[in-house]
């Protein structure tokens, strides 16, 4: 359920003079299983984002005031069940249909502090990345997957009613809290995202995370920690009890090594087993721009996570299961500011940590344009 890069859009200098600025942006992905997991075949997935960002401090003399609407529109279909993986190799799926997604107003209180409510996802603000967006896979596109995983988190494509609260006291600290609605037909996409019903059996999502920017060996670094907890009633695996209370774990680091090259590292670890499909994960990244002089906006990518599964979830396969790996390796060649093609190919160890799928070899390639 990955998100896309916002970058500026070519119309938004014609627009920005006036507050209103529009933005479309198309992405792809086709890829092939072409060795192991359970079934050789292509897929293709593709998503249509667009929509309008107000700035009513310039519209209506509202200061530090900004606003948002936005659709989408999700095509295609992905590999995961082909490969037996748990991680889907196409991040453009998960509600392929059309929502009407971001109805969201922020207002900054001065310099610190900035509140956002409307409707909108937790993936919007917390457990994120930019460093993520280059994945094909969905292991840690948009966010830390595993958070999806679950089904307690709020995200892309799939709005829901929310509040971020945002406290950055320097340049280096920032915090947030956040609370989310979960409606049992939080995923359905055959609503449209015009749910708008608040209801007593819905439950609720609630984040809070630190980050800290600054440096690490005279370079430049970001750290964030998080926890995720949700309170209602959600069923378990293995009987037919429920938990009431859900709690998990996170945090990221990234450093810039080298002039342009960036690596990340992230985890996520929940201790609700019965719940948690896959309560731990671990994801390295590096994100390598400009090492080819002549091409000084292209990248080189890399990525590799393991996921484990939990021990309710292995007894409800009848299995015992070991981690599934994903590795990714992807080259972009960005060919303007607003278009990039970048083929790559992923290895996946393990489908689905039984150990009877073969490990599976998915080439694809990834099409982005911003207008």
């Amino acid at each position: 359920m990955a998100q896309v890069q916002e970058t500026d859009s070519i119309q938004s200098g014609i627009w920005s003079k006036n507050g209103i600025d529009p933005f479309v942006s198309y992405a792809s992905i086709a890829a092939s299983n072409v060795s192991g997991g359970l079934d050789q075949t292509s897929r293709y997935s593709g998503q249509l984002y667009a929509g309008f960002k107000f700035d009513f401090e310039k519209m209506l003399g509202w200061k530090g005031t900004r606003a948002k609407i936005s659709m989408i529109n999700r095509h295609g279909r992905g590999l995961s069940n082909e490969v037996g993986s748990v991680f889907e190799p196409l991040n453009f799926v998960g509600g392929q249909n059309t929502f009407f997604y971001d109805l969201s107003i922020e207002k900054d209180f001065g310099k610190q502090v900035s509140f956002k409510v409307g409707r909108t996802t937790a993936a919007d603000d917390f457990s994120g990345s930019t460093l993520y967006y280059y994945s094909l896979n969905n292991t840690v596109n948009g966010v830390i997957r595993t958070l999806l995983l679950d089904g307690l988190m709020s995200t892309f494509p799939f709005p829901t009613w929310g509040a971020r609260l945002k406290y950055k006291p320097s340049s280096k600290h920032q915090f947030q809290l956040g609370v989310y609605q979960l409606g049992k037909g939080i995923f359905d996409d055959t609503k449209h995202g015009l749910d708008f019903a608040f209801r007593s059996s819905d439950d609720l999502s609630i984040f809070f995370q630190y980050d800290w920017f600054g440096k690490i060996a005279n370079q430049n670094a970001r750290v964030y920690i998080g926890t995720h907890q949700a309170f209602g009633s959600f069923a378990n695996f293995d009987s037919n009890d429920e938990t009431n209370h859900f709690m998990r774990f996170y945090g990221h680091i990234d450093v810039e090594l080298i002039d342009g090259l960036r690596s990340f590292l992230t985890m996520a670890y929940s201790a609700n087993g019965e719940v948690a499909k896959v309560p731990f994960q671990s994801s390295l990244g590096l994100n390598w721009k400009g090492l080819v002089k002549s091409r000084a906006n292209d990248r080189i990518l890399f990525f590799a996570t393991i996921g484990s599964f939990s021990d309710e979830w292995a007894i409800l396969q009848g299995n015992e299961l070991s981690p599934e790996i994903v590795l990714e390796l992807g080259y972009r060649f960005q060919i303007t500011n607003y278009f990039g093609l970048q083929p790559a190919v992923q290895y996946d160890i393990r489908p689905g940590g039984s150990g009877k799928i073969d490990n599976a070899v998915i080439p694809g390639v990834l099409i982005e344009a911003n207008f």
